[in-house]
């Protein structure tokens, strides 16, 4: 996994110029870390293709895209998925930040973003170079796993489909765009001197010119029915070989359908729609996604969306018989999604418990649980090619000829872990001549003064933090949960919450906090229980997943265990997506 990952250079002739335009050859994936799963029997460790594609369970990921794209292709996903929708940024200035309301009250917190990158993208803000940068990037990546009979679908609107034009020509070829779809909807007007913006734009390209398609059908127009009829338009082959179009009186489906689609916006018949997405901002509707897969995938198919947002392309994949890979950089959109595909599961009867070969499993790409301090340990180990040496019980292992030291990584590194490296070195070691790398996570302030007072040319410290070097760990919330097992039954409760991320988005201290949340319950979005953890990834068996904003969480929860004395892992979900996890 440490090794860098090559991209088949860019073959199109430059369409576009800006400062900074580089090309995408060369990339660093970072390794996945299992989170969770739903009806998922022994899911994997690694989001490895090959077991993908034996098995049935869909990919949820969290995390900066590009190093999710980066991660598919190193674990066999290259060429392998047929459809590609993307709802990304339109660079249009607009602030889509969610403004989040604690439940049962009216307290607005705005955002969920939690590194700069993040809001970037979420907040749809930034310069232009910028932007044409990073969309070109992740064109080039998604272009290697496509299939060479797939096909991507751009959704954008005025602001940058002449650029994502001109990027989509470069990466794809000219000669494999496919269509230009209007999506025309209706919306409040505005007064202005403008005529109304009431559609968006899907550009579609191919890999190649050999395509899956699935022609769609629509109604016929009430000219063409008044001009032809009803009836089928066939082909005759004449004495002469020549083609003579015949009309008979059969019916007919329908006619091709066409490029302007006219498809209302996520409200009125679709408002349950939008409550089970839970009113996000930029949410699509499923009958937009569902002409697209239908028409460019194939039952089985892999559909893939890493803008995914709410999730409406997993939903509708998952109701054609697509599999899916979905991925998004915000922790809140992640946890939209897995609580609106639990909740459309769970209405249509399915068993979360059992894999009934609808279930997903859901990752971790550089956005770690800090607290698994032994998985965040493996993705160091992976992540920079550290050779592990079991045999020594003191350092971890050799990078580059160099010895190895892991520092606990729940903390800081300290001046006195760094007094402990040179003891062992001073104390047992004294013929040792090689350097030593310290990985941390995050150090203090005086440890580099420590460094410098070093003498001596040989056994030099070099700390490689890895919060500077672009790993992202997440800053864990707080719980009181009282977890009483009796026999082969087991009762949880909820006692008390405080999420740090609440917190600084009410922009109070801890104090008002307390004082203004009277009951904690309101920083929760649900609940989910496994009643027989295994310690490597999360099934969820029972869930609380409150059905309006002013509905509470119970809190208190009964269940029967699979065995006795089996572990049970509670994990809490608070409404700007951080989550904690209790096992007892």
């Amino acid at each position: 996994m440490a090794s860098n990952l090559k991209v088949t250079p860019v073959k199109g002739r430059p369409m576009l110029h800006w400062v900074g335009k580089r090309p995408l050859d060369v990339i660093q994936p970072y390794p996945a870390q299992l989170c969770e799963s739903f009806g998922v029997e022994n899911p994997p460790t690694e989001p490895l293709y090959s077991r993908f594609i034996k098995g049935k369970a869909n990919l949820l990921f969290q995390g900066d895209n590009r190093e999710v794209l980066s991660s598919l292709l190193i674990a066999g996903f290259r060429g392998k998925i047929d459809l590609i929708y993307i709802d990304p940024p339109f660079d249009s200035g607009a602030d889509y930040v969610r403004n989040v309301r604690l439940r049962g009250g009216s307290t607005k917190l705005k955002g969920e973003g939690q590194t700069l990158l993040e809001q970037v993208q979420y907040e749809d803000i930034w310069a232009n170079d910028n932007y044409l940068q990073f969309m070109y990037e992740r064109l080039i990546l998604m272009r290697e796993l496509l299939s060479g009979k797939g096909s991507i679908y751009l959704h954008c609107d005025w602001h940058k489909n002449h650029h994502l034009r001109f990027l989509l020509d470069e990466v794809f070829g000219e000669g494999n765009f496919r269509n230009q779809v209007i999506w025309r909807y209706r919306r409040w007007p505005s007064p202005g001197k403008n005529f109304q913006k009431m559609h968006d734009i899907i550009l579609r390209y191919s890999k190649s010119k050999d395509v899956i398609w699935n022609q769609l059908l629509e109604s016929k127009s009430e000219s063409t029915l008044k001009a032809f009829g009803d009836t089928k338009l066939t082909t005759e082959i004449t004495e002469r070989n020549t083609v003579k179009k015949i009309r008979t009186s059969e019916s007919s489906s329908g006619t091709a359908m066409s490029d302007v689609w006219e498809i209302s916006h996520v409200q009125g018949s679709a408002s349950r729609e939008r409550e089970n997405a839970g009113n996000f901002p930029t949410q699509k509707p499923e009958t937009l996604l569902d002409r697209i897969i239908q028409a460019s995938s194939d039952k089985g198919s892999i559909v893939l969306d890493c803008f995914c947002g709410s999730g409406t392309t997993a939903v509708v994949a998952d109701r054609l018989g697509r599999r899916w890979i979905m991925a998004d950089i915000n922790k809140g959109a992640v946890q939209r999604t897995i609580r609106r595909l639990m909740s459309v599961k769970c209405e249509n009867g399915s068993d979360p418990t059992k894999g009934n070969g609808h279930g997903f499993v859901h990752y971790r790409v550089n956005n770690y649980d800090a607290t698994k301090r032994n998985e965040l340990k493996k993705i160091i180990v992976s992540k920079y090619g550290i050779q592990i040496d079991r045999k020594d019980l003191f350092f971890d292992g050799l990078l580059d000829g160099q010895l190895v030291k892991i520092i606990d990584l729940d903390k800081p590194l300290t001046c006195l872990d760094i007094q402990i490296i040179r003891d062992e070195i001073e104390k047992y070691r004294r013929d040792e001549t090689r350097d030593i790398v310290a990985f941390c996570n995050g150090s203090e302030m005086d440890v580099y003064d420590k460094l410098a007072e070093q003498k001596t040319p040989i056994n030099k410290i070099i700390v490689r933090d890895i919060q500077r070097d672009g790993i992202v760990t997440n800053r864990p919330a707080e719980a009181e949960i009282k977890i009483v097992k009796k026999g082969n039954k087991v009762t949880v409760e909820i006692l008390d919450y405080f999420s740090p991320t609440i917190l600084a988005r009410m922009d109070v201290n801890r104090t008002i906090f307390d004082e203004q949340i009277d009951d904690f319950r309101v920083q929760i979005d649900c609940v989910l229980i496994d009643t027989d953890y295994n310690g490597k990834d999360f099934r969820i068996v029972e869930s609380d997943l409150p059905k309006k904003r002013k509905d509470l969480i119970s809190a208190k929860y009964e269940l029967v265990l699979p065995r006795v004395g089996a572990k049970v892992a509670v994990k809490i979900v608070d409404m700007l997506g951080e989550e904690i996890v209790e096992i007892r």
